[in-house]
């Protein structure tokens, strides 16, 4: 069933006639994410590929039942999934709710994967591949980070070698420093070639393998019977993964080489998350898929903490990120012979600012599309051409709607004139301590205010500003305006003090 895996993992376009992924802001911090893939009949598929592939599906055929169609049972590779937090994964093939496998058995499939492109490109050989390679790519490629995470914030402001170094000290005791520098020295030539193929990420065992090492010993020892790796052997894995990355990097970008690499640095920010299933074999199913992803407002993950960050995965790094409300969304976008997005906001106070596609380097992708639309509350992109990028970030500002913007701006220039006013003509001097109080039209303050004129300021600009600061809004308008309402609040505050403030000084003359 593992080959199988693989084949399918290997060949998603061919077995995939169209991929639809919604996607909707619907809250400050989560998106929902809604994607149908549209499958081809599984027996079209094997007639239409090599003999390998015909014999590893063939196995895998189910007895024809009384009364029901032909099936076969797969593994089956059902979305690309970023290592970030999801909420409400359901997963629903040929209208059946199915469940995925653990993530680790995920990744040794992933392993294997990645070991086969890697061969195929003659970067690595079956007779010359060092022993336990499948399991050291499968734990690169998951392992649970919370550990080198608390490390990663006690060790932050030391150099990166002296904090893997510490990290690594604190789980393997025995580990000569000289080892450790011949693995930092392979570890580093992976590190260097991670900028062409991905935004950097903090936990990525393929970016930064030293990280993935102590899990994967702790897990071989507890295998049975135990398996038990010496220096020499990791040191070996280490030089061997990183003269097969090196070399890759070194072909052409069109190459199966430039496939093996592109797939390994993947594998370490993102998972594809499998299901073991029994579809139709002679005729089309659809693969769906819900779930709530985090929100990003920056590309890569981060644990340095700053002043306004919200969570260490959410967290604005310079004012400019506080002001501008750029969300970030990664997309899979070459598993089918058609892909299809689309991104909008549920709230109708919100609207999308300049959304553009770029890649997982940060750079503008070709315009050259079948389709793709942008307006304020809508982005579209659609293609099938080959060669396409596999994943893209769709990159855009979240802002208010010019007149809810407007609103908010009015009232707050409205409020400030209040303060100017109360400020300017409510501090003159008492100039008759008899004059009635409260009084009608009779100023209180000389050159100042009356009560009523005092009354038309307060009380239009207290309701309105109130107004915009109790209005029933959506998570994400109240995270887009969060400035602007402290702003207006702190006005507010401001007004209602100094009106008091007078009136107590008034009172106080008068008696």
């Amino acid at each position: 069933m593992d080959q199988a895996a693989t084949i399918l993992l290997d060949t998603l376009p061919a077995w995939r006639l169209r991929a639809v992924e919604r996607i909707q802001l619907s809250s400050a911090f989560w998106a929902e994410r809604d994607r149908e893939v549209y499958v081809h009949p599984i027996r079209e598929f094997m007639q239409e590929n090599s003999d390998e592939t015909r014999v590893a599906l063939s196995r895998l055929r189910q007895p024809r039942e009384a009364g029901k169609p032909e099936s076969i049972e797969l593994l089956l590779p059902i979305k690309e999934l970023p290592k970030i937090p999801l909420l409400d994964l359901s997963i629903t093939v040929d209208d059946t709710g199915v469940y995925r496998v653990a993530k680790d058995e995920s990744a040794r499939i992933q392993a294997l994967h990645v070991i086969k492109l890697a061969e195929r490109a003659k970067l690595m050989t079956k007779d010359g591949e060092p022993p336990h390679l499948r399991d050291f790519l499968t734990f690169l490629f998951y392992f649970p980070p919370h550990s080198y995470e608390a490390a990663y914030k006690r060790y932050e402001i030391c150099s990166k070698p002296v904090r893997d170094y510490a990290y690594l000290q604190s789980k393997i005791p025995r580990l000569p420093f000289s080892t450790y520098t011949e693995w930092r020295d392979s570890a580093e030539q992976i590190w260097r070639l991670t900028e062409a193929y991905a935004i950097p990420d903090y936990s990525s065992g393929a970016e930064n393998p030293l990280i993935a090492l102590p899990y994967m010993f702790q897990q071989l020892q507890n295998r049975q019977p135990a398996v038990v790796l010496d220096w020499e052997e990791v040191t070996t894995l280490l030089r061997y993964l990183s003269a097969a990355l090196t070399a890759a990097d070194d072909s052409a970008p069109e190459s199966p080489a430039h496939k093996f690499i592109a797939a390994y640095f993947a594998y370490g920010y993102r998972w594809m998350a499998f299901a073991r299933c029994r579809v139709p074999f002679d005729r089309p199913f659809v693969i769906s898929t819900q779930e709530k992803r985090a929100i990003y407002f920056q590309p890569e993950r981060d644990l340095h903490r700053e002043r306004f960050s919200l969570s260490d995965l959410r967290q604005a790094k310079t004012w400019k990120q506080m002001w501008s409300k750029e969300v970030w969304h990664m997309v899979a976008f070459a598993d089918a012979e058609t892909n299809h997005v689309s991104l909008r906001v549920s709230d109708t106070a919100v609207r999308l600012h300049k959304p553009e596609a770029v890649s997982q380097t940060n750079e503008e992708l070709p315009l050259e599309v079948d389709e793709e639309e942008r307006t304020f509350e809508l982005y579209l992109r659609q293609d099938s051409a080959q060669g396409r990028q596999d994943r893209f970030y769709i990159k855009c500002k979240i802002r208010l709607t010019r007149l809810h913007s407007s609103m908010l701006y009015l009232t707050m220039i409205v409020t400030g004139m209040g303060i100017i006013l109360l400020l300017n003509r409510g501090l003159a001097s008492v100039n008759n301590k008899n004059e009635p109080y409260p009084g009608g039209s009779v100023s209180q303050i000389s050159n100042g205010l009356t009560a009523k004129e005092a009354t038309v300021i307060l009380v239009p600009v207290a309701f309105a500003a109130a107004f915009l600061l109790v209005r029933d809004t959506s998570t994400l308008a109240s995270w887009i305006r969060r400035i602007r309402q402290s702003i207006l609040l702190a006005e507010l505050l401001t007004l209602l003090t100094i009106a008091f403030l007078m009136l107590g000084f008034h009172h106080f003359k008068n008696n």
